[in-house]
């Protein structure tokens, strides 16, 4: 997709964090911006207002509507709403997640099931919903922002690693499909970051030669993924090769690489949002 101008671009929980950020960088290119989040209270907050108010500015559209991604009815009642105010959409992104760190056992049931709900089960339901809009566009494309440890261990976030590793395979599987289905005008992009500076990860300490990202430097890499349809953008850089560091080392070095590096005690003293 060589040119965004005018394309519709939904983005989930993107009231805040990474989803905010990727909402400023598609409208700078000219994007039509649909914000949905799970937080009824968001379209009466300041700092949203102000960046609605800033994404308009680019002379494009801005709407906002609210949107549980859990929620089957919910997301097929705004995509009428979207249909008629704006049009079917080009892009979607999948960007709503939650994680709830800490050991396994001292982890509420509750919250493993809510992890795997918005993160896993929300892309599957969003992108079931809005594909036969994505399939009637000359050429769409799909975002699902997965994370560093779909194909790394996190101990002290299990089952964020684990509903994240699902959104990978999910977004490699459906890349295949389009292709044996001929759908070559839908792009898919997965997005790997390791840890990216929105709160949602306050507390963990940065692993070795892996630096906290900003949602300003990964917002303008996904812009780039779709422009180039990229299938899957890993950042930092050291990222991009810990699939073949786990891939060809022994075990035994694989996870010895992990311990002193720190990518395995990375959630140990982990805050983030929720538990705050």
């Amino acid at each position: 997709m060589k040119n965004l101008k005018n394309k519709n671009v939904l983005i989930t929980g993107g009231a805040r964090g990474i989803g905010k950020q990727i909402a400023l960088e598609f409208a700078k290119q000219g994007a039509n911006i649909i914000i949905c989040d799970a937080d009824k209270n968001f379209m009466n907050d300041k700092v949203f207002n102000e960046s609605v108010n800033e994404i308009k500015g680019f002379g494009v559209e801005c709407v906002h509507y609210y949107l549980d991604v859990i929620d089957i009815d919910i997301i097929k009642e705004v995509r009428k709403k979207i249909n008629q105010d704006l049009g079917k959409i080009d892009i979607l992104v999948n960007n709503a997640g939650v994680v709830f760190g800490g050991k396994f056992l001292d982890v509420d049931i509750d919250k493993h099931r809510l992890t795997y709900d918005v993160n896993t089960q929300g892309v599957i339901n969003m992108t079931h919903i809005f594909l036969q809009d994505l399939l009637r566009k000359e050429a769409s494309h799909i975002v699902n922002i997965a994370s560093a440890s779909s194909f790394t261990p996190l101990p002290g976030g299990a089952t964020y690693a684990s509903s994240k590793a699902a959104v990978y395979s999910f977004t490699e599987s459906l890349y295949i499909e389009f292709k044996k289905e001929k759908y070559d005008h839908i792009g898919i992009t997965a997005v790997c970051p390791a840890f990216v500076n929105t709160g949602m990860f306050d507390g963990v300490k940065e692993p070795i030669f892996i630096p906290m990202l900003t949602p300003e430097r990964l917002a303008k890499k996904i812009i780039k993924a779709v422009i180039k349809n990229k299938l899957f953008v890993l950042e930092p850089a050291f990222i991009k090769i810990v699939p073949a560091l786990k891939a060809f080392l022994p075990r035994f070095m694989f996870d010895f690489l992990g311990k002193i590096l720190g990518g395995f005690n990375s959630m140990d003293l982990w805050e983030g949002h929720d538990k705050k």
